[in-house]
């Protein structure tokens, strides 16, 4: 496995847009290779190696034979690990906007919390936040039909607004609450919440989200028997019926 760690020079004030902080970029290169590589801070182009420390083996390899660590705070660095294919990426402090967007495979590991759009329009892989995440974690951009076809996003503690909007394949997992309207305009794929959300499903066609604290239930749902889903009984809702939706809905029982 080749290793390469990567760690900023000053705390970062002003955002740096960093989608080659993936295995895919790094992999066939050489390390001086690596730190001529250009970054966006701002409207200035900079080389990597102006913004962070970079050490690590020499190359080449393979991506999946790659393993980035992203040690400090990276919570003004935006699309790391976009496009990721394979490999590692594991961040010991908090991301930027847009981590781990498009990903079609590897694993992207974050110790703290995560900026908005969480997994955007994610296709494969799988995503883990320690901490919190920001709106519209595996969602889909402005005017996609879609957001996440598949792979996992598990986010151990809360997540912000829209979670899961457009989602239409793969699992997204929360252990804390979700704000308002997750699972909005969902076609496929599964949504559970371990705490208390807002409104979810709304025009739900297709998916299931799974809800264990209190919920809110949109008068588009019809209410349906109650289901034992893992040892714990659910209010089982069918919609949203504004979209003939066939959607399933279970909230915990005697928690709407």
């Amino acid at each position: 496995m080749r290793n390469i760690v990567i760690t900023p020079l000053a705390p970062i004030r002003i955002s740096v847009e960093a989608e080659i902080l993936s295995p895919d970029i790094f992999a066939p290169l050489s390390m001086e290779q690596i730190c001529g590589l250009d970054v966006w801070q701002g409207n200035r182009k900079k080389k990597i190696s102006d913004l962070f420390r970079v050490v690590g083996d020499e190359g080449p390899a393979k991506p999946e034979e790659t393993a980035l660590r992203l040690e400090g705070d990276f919570s003004r660095v935006k699309r790391i690990a976009e496009g990721m294919t394979a490999g590692t990426v594991d961040v010991t402090g908090s991301v930027g906007m847009h981590a781990g967007n498009n990903m079609l495979g590897g694993k992207l590991s974050i110790l703290g919390n995560a900026d908005d759009w969480l997994g955007r329009e994610m296709r494969g892989g799988s995503i883990i936040v320690e901490g919190n995440a920001g709106n519209y974690a595996g969602a889909g951009y402005r005017g996609e039909r879609c957001g996440m076809r598949g792979g996992e996003i598990e986010i151990r503690g809360n997540a912000g607004a829209y979670l899961g909007e457009h989602l239409c394949g793969g699992n997204i997992r929360v252990a804390g609450d979700a704000g308002d309207f997750p699972g909005a305009a969902n076609q496929g794929g599964t949504i559970f919440i371990g705490g208390s959300c807002h409104l979810p499903g709304a025009e739900m066609t297709k998916g299931t989200i799974i809800v264990n604290g209190k919920a809110k239930v949109l008068p588009g749902y019809q209410k349906l028997e109650i289901v034992t889903i893992g040892g714990e009984k659910y209010q089982k809702y069918a919609g949203d019926l504004v979209e003939n939706g066939k959607g399933e809905l279970f909230i915990q029982a005697g928690s709407s």
